[in-house]
């Protein structure tokens, strides 16, 4: 679900759209989607239901998707902060997590794994943690961790 291939630290990125094309583009050379378009566009159409930005720089893309091959978990950080991501406490978007995941198993799994996340994300500590971490696997097994407590 979250593997440290599926990490990317200061991304040279500016928007919310540069950051839905680079994670479509980064599941496409991962093997999670063999339409990097379709992907996108199920990405941009759930933005454009509801913001993903929440607070604290952070934001959770999500998408459940026919061109998903399977569930994964990317975490980027961006350079910049990413200008046209709305968010709960007007602070710009700078850490994603992409939700990638098959519409046919999207129900509960779906749910859970965005639950977790947003659970843990309201914690500062977590948040501050996040921005501090500069290593693969170390920020890989914090955020496994996190999720499983949550």
């Amino acid at each position: 679900m979250l593997k440290e291939e599926y990490i990317f630290f200061d991304e040279d990125l500016a928007t919310k759209e540069d950051a839905l094309k680079f994670i479509s583009h980064q599941a496409a050379n991962l093997g999670l989607t063999d339409n990097e378009i379709g992907l996108l566009g199920d990405f941009q159409k759930r933005e454009e239901e509801f913001s993903t930005g929440l607070q604290g720089g952070f934001a959770i893309p999500h998408a459940k998707s026919d061109y998903a091959k399977k569930a994964a978990i990317l975490y980027v950080s961006s350079k910049h902060e990413l200008e046209g991501w709305e968010t709960l406490d007007e602070t710009a978007v700078t850490h994603l997590f992409a939700l990638i995941v098959p519409k046919t198993s999207a129900g509960e799994e779906h749910l859970m794994m965005i639950s977790k996340l947003a659970t843990s994300l309201l914690e500062d500590e977590f948040k501050d943690n996040l921005k501090s971490i500069s290593d693969k696997e170390q920020l890989k097994e914090y955020i496994l961790k996190n999720m499983e407590e949550n």
